[in-house]
């Protein structure tokens, strides 16, 4: 017998289907966030880099967060001051929200103490986004280490996808406006991470696949919890008047409870989303100390499978779920349900009783377990 569900009803009774998935503004004219992988062949104008005096600051914004004896969670744009580059900051702020939808910020160097460079992560990105998502309602994680850690003895097919070598299909994190990684170390083979630009990929799906237009506007089974099962009947896309927002990720789509079972046409929808993602592909160009800022509404990310050296450093990621109260887009109603498992029911990152926030220093630091949601997820457990 399947688990019992609960369907997150619709607002004021209307149908998700109801969504306007008309933008003439776009497919007439250019929007920064509907760039192509040829706009990046011969510049990397994606990459802004932190000078030594800039990287001198972060380091001194360190001991002073160190001398205070502050914890993680204080770890705030007033506990981690960085003057002189804030206006730098600001910039990547609002190329993330307004520009082409992602920047890798370069020249920070790694510490060789992982809690310090936990630390600096966490300083650097609270000017990107000040709230952060839980990634873990059960255990309060609020970072997570991409990684294939050696201490696991699940077997690969026990584990969550971003606890194995194997690759990640085309998604966007559901519930976070925006994804930050901090790159620590790279595989010694493969492992490449991808984004696709939604914008463009709205502009081509407009043109040839109208259809899948209206099959994406339309209501989708969100998988939100486990335990009970819960989901919610929501658009994966959205047009607004001036931006699109596309939420995509083929783990949360309901596969199992009493939820809808998907039609051909949604089958179909995820294939042609996910071809055009290849189509409109871009490899990251990341080196150990990038942060990387994604915005989840405008941009996909996959990535490649991969083999760890032998002896040396394996591939690792940490990653942050942020929201900028100040910049971040309006979210329809119908499409706040992961938002709100992930910074609450205000969206203000507060409303998580009962457990506390954690910041677990290094993989060994994350209890693991069989995943919630399929492999392909970025979501751990609910």
């Amino acid at each position: 017998m399947p688990a019992e569900s609960t369907r997150t009803a619709l607002p004021d009774g209307k149908d998700a289907s109801t969504t306007k998935c008309s933008i003439p503004w776009l497919q007439a004219g250019h929007h920064p966030m509907a760039w192509k992988p040829d706009d990046f062949r011969y510049s990397h104008s994606y990459v802004i880099e932190i000078n030594k005096e800039e990287e001198r600051e972060v380091q001194e914004g360190l001991n002073k967060f160190l001398e205070l004896g502050l914890d993680g969670h204080e770890t705030t744009t007033g506990g981690f001051e960085l003057p002189g580059l804030k206006d730098k900051l600001l910039q990547v702020c609002h190329e993330v929200h307004r520009g082409r939808g992602f920047v890798i910020v370069r020249g920070l160097g790694l510490s060789k103490q992982d809690a310090d460079n936990i630390t600096m992560f966490l300083g650097v990105s609270d000017h990107i986004g000040s709230q952060r998502g839980r990634q873990s309602k059960l255990r309060g994680y609020m970072i997570q280490h991409i990684t294939d850690p050696t201490t696991l003895n699940t077997a690969y097919s026990q584990r969550h996808g971003i606890h194995t070598p194997a690759d990640l299909e085309w998604h966007t994190d559901m519930g976070p406006d925006i994804l930050a990684l901090h790159v620590r170390s790279l595989a010694e083979e493969g492992g490449d991470t991808f984004i696709a630009p939604s914008f463009t990929i709205y502009q081509e799906l407009v043109k040839d696949y109208p259809e899948v237009v209206e099959t994406l506007c339309g209501p989708w089974p969100i998988q939100l919890s486990t335990n009970p099962i819960e989901y919610s009947m929501a658009p994966l896309l959205h047009v607004g008047e001036d931006r699109i927002l596309l939420s995509f990720d083929p783990g949360r789509l309901v596969h199992r409870s009493t939820a809808p079972l998907l039609s051909m046409e949604q089958k179909q929808a995820l294939r042609v989303v996910a071809d055009l993602a290849d189509k409109f592909r871009l490899r990251l160009d990341m080196k150990p100390g990038d942060m990387v800022f994604i915005n989840q509404w405008s941009t996909l990310h996959s990535r490649a499978s991969y083999v760890d050296a032998k002896d040396g450093p394996r591939r690792h990621l940490v990653r942050l779920h942020l929201r900028n109260p100040e910049l971040a887009w309006p979210i329809p109603q119908v499409m706040r349900g992961p938002m709100e498992r992930a910074f609450g029911k205000d969206g203000n990152g507060h409303g998580h009783d009962g457990v506390r926030d954690r910041y677990p220093v290094t993989p060994q630091d994350v209890v693991s377990a069989p995943p919630r949601y399929t492999a392909g997820s970025a979501a751990c457990d609910n």
